[in-house]
């Protein structure tokens, strides 16, 4: 008897102590933030600049180093990059030419950034990875493109027809990259 009231009282407190732990890990769970596999881009459509800074902070608390020296070239130095969520800040310094190689350019930096990036980036990477029926490539590219004040990023796939299948799910043709910032000061 003595057996029987003890497990009765374990089974009575269980059944207890089972809603709140359901509440908990209902209420406690956030949705984890869409990511994508990336490699990292820094160029420049308008030839030498010296980027000294140039950092992006994820919606989720994740930095990337976009700073790659000097870049003079589209698109630009390439790092083999990783798993990123969308982008939510970028900060950056850089100045048009090779600093120390340009001798009527300081090495000061003369272009500063330090910015929000529109909250719709994880949307338009959704859309990118999105739009094609059968090109099977899970990986894409950040890119940050400076010209001279200018700042731009990009979230790009390179589907080239001769060598992919990069017909669109719907019936009107895109880019192949969706801008997903641009600053001017």
């Amino acid at each position: 008897m003595h057996f029987r009231n003890a497990r009765y009282s374990v089974m009575t407190k269980w059944k207890a102590f089972l809603p709140l732990l359901l509440s908990v890990a209902v209420l406690g769970c956030e949705p984890e933030p869409y990511t994508a596999e990336v490699g990292f881009t820094n160029g420049s459509s308008t030839g030498r600049h010296s980027v000294y800074k140039m950092t992006i902070t994820t919606v989720s608390g994740g930095k990337a180093n976009f700073a790659m020296g000097g870049v003079s070239g589209y698109p630009g130095a390439h790092s083999s990059g990783g798993r990123i969520d969308a982008p939510a800040y970028i900060e950056g310094e850089w100045e048009e030419g090779w600093g120390f190689a340009d001798d009527d350019i300081s090495s000061t930096p003369h272009h500063r950034i330090s910015a929000p990036i529109p909250d719709n980036a994880e949307a338009k990477m959704k859309t990118m990875d999105n739009y094609y029926q059968n090109f099977d490539r899970d990986y894409g590219s950040m890119e940050v493109i400076v010209d001279g004040p200018r700042v731009r990023v990009f979230y790009s796939k390179s589907c080239v027809d001769m060598y992919d299948d990069c017909t669109p799910k719907a019936l009107h043709r895109m880019w192949w990259k969706v801008f997903l910032f641009k600053f001017s000061d």
